[in-house]
Formats: structure tokens, sequence, C-alpha cells
């Protein structure tokens, strides 16, 4: 691997960049990509997205290598060294260390799997993180497929047609039903937010023959002071038809 992919850290810098990679008794560049990998080891794994992106950027500001070249031999740098310690002794005094490092390493791989928009990986990954991709899509879709159904349930082929003009006063008698008191004292129906009525109305009636748009109705379901609505529309005295007490 070319050893100039990575910014490395210049002798005796002793304030270097976080992601500079060497120490400062250099120079580095004959093992700077044994050095990327030993940063990887340091860092957290929050900042690998970060650190990946300083290193292309030095490459792709100083005419090195384009963007896919530069992810191409970064995959292959972690792919070789994740085989090279697998392959490691199992009894090796180092073995801790060494899954360790490919725990760090494999985290590291989920970041360019992400980046990778060229399919530049092993094909067999590649096509196997597709087949997966797809197998979820498939899944999602059969539940979204399930879920309407259930919403099905509750559409209705034909809406209850209010008579011309009477819009307001059918909202009348929905702001009684709200208010009604049970011999408990307690509320009939109760709900929180005002909208639930407003697109109970729209979804389920018309007006003379037309929807009814859900702002139209959530007009009418406003906060009042007092006995007077702050905003929205008042319900005009002469379409309040009807009024619903309790049977004695």
């Amino acid at each position: 691997m070319k050893s100039n992919y990575f910014k490395v850290r210049r002798s005796f810098d002793f304030s270097p960049h976080p992601y500079d990679i060497g120490n400062a008794f250099g120079p580095w560049k004959r093992t700077a990509d044994s050095h990327f990998l030993l940063k990887i080891y340091q860092l957290d794994e929050g900042e690998y997205g970060e650190y990946y992106n300083y290193h292309l950027r030095y490459t792709l500001d100083n005419h090195i290598a384009s963007e896919e070249e530069f992810f191409r031999q970064v995959w292959q740098l972690v792919y070789d060294r994740i085989r090279y310690f697998r392959n490691k002794n199992p009894f090796n005094s180092n073995r801790q260390q060494h899954l360790d490092n490919i725990d760090k390493l494999q985290q590291f791989q989920k970041i360019l799997e992400g980046i990778d928009k060229w399919n530049a990986r092993p094909s067999h990954l590649v096509i196997t993180e597709k087949e997966l991709l797809i197998q979820q899509l498939k899944e999602e879709n059969e539940k979204l497929k399930q879920q309407l159904a259930q919403l099905n349930q509750y559409e209705v082929k034909q809406k209850i047609s209010i008579e011309d003009e009477h819009l307001p006063t059918l909202i009348d008698v929905f702001q009684q039903m709200r208010n009604l008191k049970l011999p408990s004292d307690r509320l009939l129906l109760r709900c929180d937010f005002r909208a639930t009525y407003a697109k109970l109305i729209a979804k389920y009636f018309s007006h003379g023959e037309k929807d009814i748009p859900v702002e139209t109705a959530r007009n009418y379901f406003v906060e009042k002071s007092g006995d007077v609505p702050s905003k929205g529309t008042e319900i005009d005295p002469s379409m309040k038809i009807f009024e619903i007490r309790p049977k004695k």
C-alpha cells in the first residue's frame, strides 16, 4: 500500500492534529498503514467517520488518489489486518488484545460499508448485504400490508351526508356531546385533543356532497375564553337547532 495515503505527524511536532498518525520521533511513512490502524484501536468508535474523512481530505487535497481508490485501499487494509489477527495462534499471550483489535476493526468496517457507493468491497459481501436488505424490505412491506388491511376495516364506501348549510348544526351536536355527563358526574366522552373530533367529522361526513377539509372542521373546535371562542369559527345561533338533555 502507498505510504502517503495518510497524513503523517511531522517529526518533533508536539501539538499535532488528533487524527495525524505516527509519533513525535518519526518519520513513519514506511509504516503509515500500520499507524493508521493503530489509531483506530485508540479512538472512540464515534470518531471513526471523522477520522476516515480527515485522511480522505488529505488524499484528495494532495491529488494522491481518487475517493474510490482511497476507499478501496482502506477497505483492503482493514480486511487484511482482521484476517491477520484471526490467523494468529489462539493460545498466544496477546490473544485478548488481538480480539479487541478485531472488534475495533469490525466497527470501523461498518463505517466503510455505509460509504461504499461503488460496491468496491468483495462481491460476495455486497451480494450478501443486498440480499439481507431485500429480505428486510420484504418483511417491512408485509408489515405495511397488514397495517393497511387493518386500517381499511375502518374505511367507508359512502360518507354520511349533512344537509346543505347545516355543517354548523352537526358541529353543535358534537360540541354538546363533548360536555355530556353521566349520573356519576363523569364525562360520557373523554378526549384530550379537540382535533380528534374535527378529524372524525372530516373522515366520515360530507357536506353538500363535498368532502369537509379537516381545517374547516378544526376551526369549530378551538379554545374558549368563557363561552366565547378565542379564535376560529363561531356557530350562528340559528344553526343551533337541537338540544341534548339527560333523560328524566
